[in-house]
């Protein structure tokens, strides 16, 4: 039985989260071999999110599936909340697989079955990739797919191409490779943790897989990626390519 524990960042997502936890409930029933508990790790969200995951954890649980909140005490960010839920999971000692996977909605539950076949499989890194056959993101205009299609390029040009998107939110790390990488080292700087994070893993894994996602854009709230984070994104690529 593999172990493997979903982390999913929130802020103000109480409209999106019962969606999303429900759906991952669905998806998972007909699962074997695999045991999950969800984190959901949220920044002290002002619209009720952590209670609302409490009611739904109370629904769903299973003997298989099991949904915990973290509770933070202000907003800090999504590499910060990254890095908190993986030091958890780490420490527990439980886990054999930690799944990042983000809250609104854009990335769709029915992929998970792909990275717990991932999993089952021994991989270390699995990469959720829109840059791929079978990957996409279709509601996105035309410059908004230049930046995103711009940015993984450079990104692989200055990194290693052992990977199509270093910007993606949907990956699955074994534990045994988070273990090789010195998380408080790693820019917590919001999305650029992303790329962080795959950069010191791909040095150290033995197995990489990517899985082809089609993203799709959130219907409920606001987007809350800055509009400096391409420039920020690309300023941090640089500076680990130095440190190859």
């Amino acid at each position: 039985m593999i172990s493997i524990a979903l982390l999913i960042p929130t802020y103000n997502e109480a409209d999106n989260i019962q969606i999303l936890l429900q759906s991952i409930s669905e998806n998972f029933k007909l699962e074997n071999g695999v045991n999950l508990k969800i984190f959901v790790i949220d920044d002290n969200s002002p619209d009720g999110t952590s209670d609302v995951v409490e009611e739904i954890s109370k629904e769903v649980k299973c003997d298989k599936l099991e949904i915990a909140v973290i509770r933070r005490k202000e907003k800090n960010g999504l590499g910060s909340a990254y890095i908190d839920g993986i030091k958890k999971v780490l420490n527990l000692d439980t886990f054999d697989y930690v799944l990042q996977m983000d809250a609104d909605l854009s990335h769709d539950p029915m992929y998970l079955k792909e990275f717990f076949l991932a999993a089952k499989d021994s991989v270390d890194l699995g990469v959720g990739s829109r840059y791929v056959s079978g990957g996409g993101v279709p509601d996105w205009a035309w410059h908004r797919k230049f930046l995103s299609k711009f940015g993984n390029m450079y990104a692989r040009a200055l990194l290693g191409s052992g990977i199509t998107d270093y910007t993606g939110g949907f990956n699955l790390y074994s534990t045994r490779l988070l273990k090789k990488i010195n998380l408080s080292q790693l820019d917590s700087s919001g999305y650029g943790f992303l790329i962080a994070l795959k950069f010191n893993a791909l040095k150290n894994a033995s197995k990489v897989k990517q899985i082809p996602i089609v993203f799709i854009d959130r219907k409920v709230g606001e987007s809350k990626m800055p509009m400096n984070t391409l420039v920020k994104n690309l300023l941090l690529v640089f500076r680990l390519w130095q440190t190859k």
